[in-house]
């Protein structure tokens, strides 16, 4: 996994291959830094088949055909549809209201850079646009790295450590040494980024197909 932090990019190791390759105890991770409170938060593992009805429901509702510049105006629609559904099952999966808002609007933003994308797509000819690579960039700038630096000792040096987020929650660290390592450690991310990001990838396929 690749991020850019300040400008620089970087390749994410996982907390694992860290640990292992700097003879740290299980401990150490994203926990350790910044302990996450689950009181009130929400959960999806007991929300499954209502989630899937609200993929079902959307993406039986979406136009068989509509041509690319179309789409930029139906990302409205999608996007009130999907808030709507989220709120009608919320009971289930326990968000406050400003979670449901945060998720909808980065429904919101995707759709609208993947719609921009096919519009001009079509509009030169090129090849439609990739969902994968267009959603990475979006992720991607959502990045940010938290103001507080933990003290600890890599190596029997002195470091300092920042959590690192992007707009599925706390993902990993930046751990500043001899030199500065990015780590992969999503135990405290937001469990519905693979939902999220299937749904989104259907309906991206599902805009695809109906502007040819």
């Amino acid at each position: 996994m690749r991020l850019s932090i300040d400008g620089i990019p970087y390749s994410l190791i996982s907390i694992k291959d860290f640990r292992a390759a700097h003879n740290l105890p299980q401990t150490f991770g994203i926990g350790l830094f910044e302990a996450k409170d689950y009181a009130g938060l929400g959960r999806i593992d007991t929300a499954g088949s209502h989630l899937n009805g609200l993929r079902d429901s959307i993406m039986a509702s979406l136009p068989q055909r509509l041509p690319p510049l179309e789409w930029l105006n139906e990302v409205a629609s999608i996007t009130r549809q999907f808030q709507k559904h989220l709120y009608h099952i919320n009971d289930q999966v326990g968000l406050r209201d400003v979670e449901v808002e945060f998720a909808v609007a980065g429904f919101s933003d995707v759709l609208q850079v993947y719609a921009y994308a096919l519009a001009r797509a079509n509009a030169a000819k090129s090849p439609m646009p990739d969902f994968r690579v267009l959603y990475e960039e979006w992720l991607f700038g959502t990045t940010k790295v938290f103001g507080e630096r933990h003290t600890y000792f890599l190596d029997d040096e002195p470091c300092t450590v920042r959590v690192i987020a992007h707009a599925y929650g706390r993902i990993g660290l930046l751990i500043k040494a001899r030199q500065t390592h990015a780590v992969y450690d999503p135990v405290l991310a937001c469990p519905a980024e693979g939902f999220m990001t299937s749904f989104l990838s259907d309906i991206t396929n599902h805009m695809r197909l109906a502007s040819q």
